[in-house]
This record gives C-alpha cells, structure tokens and sequence, in this order.
C-alpha cells in the first residue's frame, strides 16, 4: 500500500488530514454563529462572501509561493499565525451573537483564509516530488477519500460537542490543531528540505515583474483554443455550483419543520450524505477512465437542474438527493485534473501554474456564485429557476463543444511549453 511503502507521504498527509478535522468543527460553529442572528439568510451570505475573497486572489499568492525558497518553514509559519487568528475568534463567539460581530469574524476569516491558501500553494510541489509520477493519481483519491471522510465524521462529532459544551469551544479547540500541525511540520522539516533543495524557485524583481508573469501565464492558457472552451464551461459550473450550499442552508432555515432535529445536526446529514458519493468518486473515479468529458459534464448540470428546482419549491431534502451524484461525477473528475496538472507541469512552478488555472476555474465563477446567493438569500424560487435556466444553456454549449476530443494533459504541456 502506497501509505506504508512511504513514510514521508504518510505524515505530510496526515498533517493535512489533522487540518480537515479542525476545519470541520470550525465550518460548524461558523454556520451555527450566523444560523442564530435574526437574519440567518444575511449571515450566511455575508461567511460565504468571506470564503471567496482567498479564491480572488490565489494566482498572486501561487507566483509568490513558487518564489519562496524556504517553503516548509513559511508552512510552519503560517499555521501559527491561522492559530492566533481562531483564537481571536474564538473569543469574538464567545461574546453575545450580533450581525457586527459576524462581519468582524467574515474579516478575520478571510485573512485566515488567504493565508491557508497561500499555505496550500508552498505545499503544491511536495506531493508530485514525494511520490512517483505512476502512483500520484491514487494517492490523490486516497488523500481526498480520506479527507471528506474526516470532513463528515468531524461534522457528526461537533454537532455532539456543540450541544454539551458550545460552539466557541470548537473555534478554540481549531486554533489548536493548527498549533499542532504547525508543530507536526516542524518535525518532518529536515526531510521535506531535502526535496526543498531540488526546487529552483522563479526570482521576481518587484510587484511589476510579478503581475507580469502572471498575466503571461494566463494568457499563454486562454490561447490554447481547445482548452479555453473547458476553462469557459468549467467557469460557469462552478459559479453554479458555489451556490448550491449557501442555498441549501437557507433554505432549511426557512423551513425548520425539516430540521433533523436542529439546524446543526440537518447540516451534519446533508454533508455526510454529499460525502458518501464524494469518497464513491474518488475510489472509482481512477478506474473510470473511458468516461469522457461531455458525459461527465452533463450529467452533472441536469442533477444541478433538479437540485435547483427542488430548491425553488422548497424540498431541500430532495435537492440534496440530486446533487449527490453531481458530487459523485464532479469529485472523480477533480482527482483526474488534478493528477493531469501534477504530472504535466514542472514542480517549481506548480504554484503559478494551478494559480493561472484557477483563474478560469475558481476566479470568474466568483461573481456568478454572489450573485446567485445574493438572489437566493433574497428569494429562492427566482433563485432556482434562474440557475436551471443557466445549466440548461450550458448544456447546450457542452454538446456543441465536442469537449471529448480535448487532450487535457497535451493541452497542459503544450501550456508550459509555449
């Protein structure tokens, strides 16, 4: 098995796995913090907007990541400094629930949130060095499966913590666990500098020489033709598909007589059920390899048709019930672009290479995704029927792009050769 056969991967992600767990309990008492204000809908969109800000900025933070020499410590570095912003608010839940208090914690989290993805860039080239090119699919579906696992059983687990001792006490206990992987860096420090050393990180003279290797990225990407019509359609699915939480939750809150028991324990459900299809995913997922493009793609927007309608109607149970096998098709299909990437792209600039794809992937669909939960949080019939509309139109462009003939690892190498 590829965990025991190698050590170092085992501790590098178990490290991560330690930070899901934490993330988990914090999401829980977030949405739980915003669930009690008098206006539930406007404090989960207002946490929901503060998640997106880190996305915006992610290509600056993957080009300065690439540039950093001494990775492993700025990880270590960055994880105390996420501790000490949980504990600040920790505190700030511990006081009385108000909307001011929120949106001093949508503040903080955003700057958690910028520095966690800045994190995750330092960290882009350690797993292609760390395990050879012919197992890195597997350890990717591994790390994933294993990830949304602890992402649900944590969910359970909070809902029983947050009924016996409150929901600061997660925010807190958070702050601990990043203390804890800092520290869990810094003991396989010495091993993740050896494979440190074989990077050769870009050198940027100032901000100009930076925002101008950036946008040389970008625009080396959008000119290769076959993959700009994927990077357009995979733009406008993830705007759509950002929303989809964001509504779930309101519109459970506006329908308590579907709460399994309490809002919390309904969010621990939802995600459980979400993250049985998504693990289903990522272990089938690699052996799924003649499932082409457009398949995948469309049958993920006509499951999102329904969850949306269903959404419109107010039946959050049963748009749950379809989105379940978006999920399924989405997570396979991550891990299989994820691998492509990794294999495809030198180790020292994996960060700005994944920064400049994201920029299609995660970037644009930032407006849409506001958009509609600002719609959603305003009126979730408008809501649903909009974003049918708008998956059904993508369907149609998905049919007529003839993505199946799109060579995604061949569109990659002819990105960093060109």
């Amino acid at each position: 098995m590829i965990l025991k056969d190698n050590k170092l991967l085992t501790k590098y992600l178990s490290l991560g796995w330690v930070s899901c767990i934490g993330d988990a309990l914090y999401y829980i008492a977030l949405m739980t913090y915003a669930a009690y204000l008098d206006n539930p809908a406007l404090g989960i969109l207002i946490i929901t907007i503060s998640t997106l800000f880190p996305t915006a900025v992610d290509v600056i933070l993957g080009a300065l990541a690439d540039s950093i020499k001494e990775k492993t410590l700025l990880i270590i570095k960055t994880g105390i400094f996420r501790g000490f912003i949980f504990l600040i608010i920790a505190f700030i839940i511990s006081q009385s629930v108000s909307l001011t208090g929120l949106i001093l914690i949508a503040i903080l989290n955003a700057i958690s949130g910028t520095a966690g993805t800045f994190s995750a860039r330092l960290k882009s080239p350690f797993l292609r060095l760390i395990v050879h090119e012919d197992q890195l699919e597997k350890a990717i579906g591994i790390n994933t499966g294993i990830r949304e696992s602890l992402d649900v059983i944590a969910g359970f687990v909070g809902v029983i913590i947050l009924g016996i001792i409150g929901i600061y006490y997660l925010a807190y206990f958070n702050a601990l666990l990043f203390f804890i992987v800092s520290m869990g860096f810094a003991h396989i420090q010495k091993e993740m500098k050896l494979y440190e050393k074989t990077l050769t990180p870009p050198e940027f003279n100032g901000i100009k020489s930076l925002i101008i290797h950036i946008v040389t990225c970008v625009k080396k990407l959008y000119k290769i033709i076959p993959l700009r019509k994927f990077l357009l359609v995979g733009a406008a699915l993830n705007g759509i598909l950002g929303a989809c939480l964001a509504s779930f939750l309101i519109s459970l809150t506006q329908n308590p007589e579907m709460f399994v028991s309490n809002f919390e324990l309904s969010t621990s459900i939802a995600k459980g059920v979400l993250f049985v299809f998504g693990l289903a995913g990522a272990i089938i997922g690699p052996n799924l390899k003649k499932i082409g493009t457009t398949f995948i793609l469309s049958s993920t927007l006509i499951v999102t048709i329904g969850y949306k309608l269903a959404i419109a109607v107010h039946l959050p149970w049963i748009a749950i019930a379809f989105i379940c096998i978006g999920i399924f098709f989405a997570t396979f299909f991550s891990i299989r672009l994820s691998s492509i990437l990794m294999q495809s792209v030198p180790p020292e600039i994996l960060g700005t290479m994944g920064s400049a794809f994201n920029i299609f992937l995660a970037v644009l669909p930032i407006p849409l995704t506001i958009f509609l939960n600002s719609l959603a949080s305003i009126s979730l019939p408008l809501y649903g029927i909009l974003s049918a509309i708008l998956c059904a139109l993508l369907i149609v462009f998905i049919l007529f792009s003839k993505l199946d003939k799109l060579d995604l690892k061949n569109s990659f190498l002819a990105y960093v050769q060109n």
